[in-house]
């Protein structure tokens, strides 16, 4: 039986580059997959480390706002004590002394009572609503209780950035500040060797003063 002999590949060279074509859109596939893959689990994880800092920020807001809230007119037992206007304390509401404004008074708080009421809700907002475990996030709180504030040098540390850039805490009035500091978990960080992004975030709450009459 006679068979035509089997010609080499170059002979005909359209099928040779239609075959080596085939095996680079195969790898080119590959990539653009691994591409699109990649970008779209760096999108999910952009979003949970937005969504965490946003939801950190608002944790250490409400811990901030607690610290300084308490009741009014300032009972003996209250965090606030106001003072009418260099006298002793007193503890009945202000006298109104025109439209939208009181006789000036000035409002101190109690730091121990400022300082566990805003732990208390950190704490709550932490374990209560995330889920953490006592240990897995770090916070700091200060307070400042004069009637005009005052300043924490230094403080909330270097890794927040604050108005462009961190350093001292300064207030005009009573005021507490939380820093927070807490881990998370994505897919790209243990990628790269790392088991979760560090968050640094910091809130701020103020008692803001009656306005002074004329």
């Amino acid at each position: 039986m006679i068979r035509p002999a089997r010609l080499p590949e170059w002979r005909f060279p359209r099928f040779a580059r239609r075959r080596a074509y085939r095996g680079q859109i195969l790898i080119l596939a590959v990539v653009i997959i691994l591409l699109f893959f990649f970008a779209a689990v760096a999108m999910v994880d952009v979003y949970h480390v937005e969504e965490a800092r946003m939801w950190g920020n608002r944790a250490a807001q409400l811990a901030a706002m607690a610290g300084v809230s308490g009741d009014y007119p300032a009972l003996p037992s209250s965090k606030w004590t106001i003072y009418q206007p260099t006298t002793t304390p007193m503890l009945i509401t202000p006298t109104p002394g025109g439209v939208g404004c009181m006789d000036p008074v000035r409002v101190e708080l109690d730091p121990s009572l400022a300082y566990a009421d805003a732990e208390n809700m950190l704490v709550m907002e932490m374990e209560g609503v995330r889920g953490f475990a006592p240990g897995e996030y770090y916070y700091e709180i200060r307070v400042l209780p004069s009637y005009n504030g005052g300043t924490t040098v230094n403080w909330p540390p270097a890794e927040v950035i604050r108005l462009g850039g961190s350093g001292d805490w300064s207030t005009v009035y009573p005021a507490v500040g939380v820093y927070l500091r807490f881990e998370v978990a994505t897919f790209m960080s243990s990628i790269v060797g790392q088991d979760s992004i560090t968050l640094h975030v910091f809130g701020a709450a103020e008692v803001a003063q009656p306005a002074v009459c004329p």
